[in-house]
């Protein structure tokens, strides 16, 4: 198969869904307006202490939900009862919102993982197995990226970067994940970089793999670094590639 010839590069992706003022991220809403445009999915995945999988793309519940505390400690039950802030929606586990989902258009998997590799992703990955639809990985973690390369290596996966704000990254220095220097260990078969964050010559140096600029919001973002990269995520926002 030809990367380039595939969603990944052909189709805007959206990011959590196609979110506006009552659908937010990563919920049922977003996620069914994606699916009326044809426009794949990112999904931010995440374990919490259980094993159990959630899309929730924050460390602390009270960032987006009615809730307090931390994601990662709350069972699976708790946390499915958080309604979205000024919303109807509530959090949803990864099989739900894979189920949501249902293969009707391509899923970009973002794991969200800063800790120690292997749970997580062989728990993902056990789901995926069974899912009908297109589907890919991709993680700021180069290590998690590494599990799929040795463990699941007909899954496409590609890692997630830019720069950050922080010195670590879990134990990993960020620099060295913003210049991409943990690519030789993971082997992804692409690269979504912060898009305010383009051109980079880190990124200049893999222009091999295709190149998806992450979080453009509207028009004038997308014009600036559309000739830069290969396809775009979205933000409630869907420019014609």
């Amino acid at each position: 198969m030809d990367i380039f010839e595939s969603w990944l590069v052909n189709k805007t992706i959206t990011r959590f869904g196609f979110v506006t003022e009552t659908e937010p991220e990563n919920s049922v809403g977003a996620y069914e307006n994606a699916i009326k445009l044809n426009a794949p999915i990112m999904i931010c995945v995440q374990s919490l202490d259980d094993e159990n999988l959630v899309c929730f793309s924050y460390k602390n519940v009270a960032k987006l939900t009615d809730g307090t505390g931390y994601v990662q400690t709350l069972s699976l039950d708790e946390v499915k009862k958080l309604k979205i802030k000024n919303t109807k929606y509530n959090v949803l586990s990864f099989e739900d919102a894979l189920k949501t989902i249902a293969g009707k258009v391509p899923v970009l998997i973002n794991i969200y993982n800063d800790g120690s590799v292997g749970k997580i992703e062989s728990n993902i990955y056990k789901v995926l197995k069974d899912y009908p639809g297109e589907y890919a990985i991709v993680s700021t973690n180069p290590y998690t990226v590494e599990w799929f390369k040795n463990n699941a290596p007909d899954v496409l996966r590609g890692i997630k970067s830019g720069k950050f704000t922080d010195k670590f990254y879990g134990s990993i220095k960020t620099k060295k994940l913003t210049k991409l220097k943990f690519n030789k260990i993971a082997e992804p078969d692409f690269i979504v970089y912060n898009a305010c964050d383009l051109p980079s010559k880190a990124v200049n140096k893999y222009n091999v793999l295709p190149i998806i600029a992450y979080d453009i919001a509207n028009e004038h973002d997308y014009l600036n670094v559309v000739k830069y990269c290969d396809n775009v995520i979205s933000n409630g926002f869907t420019p014609e590639i």
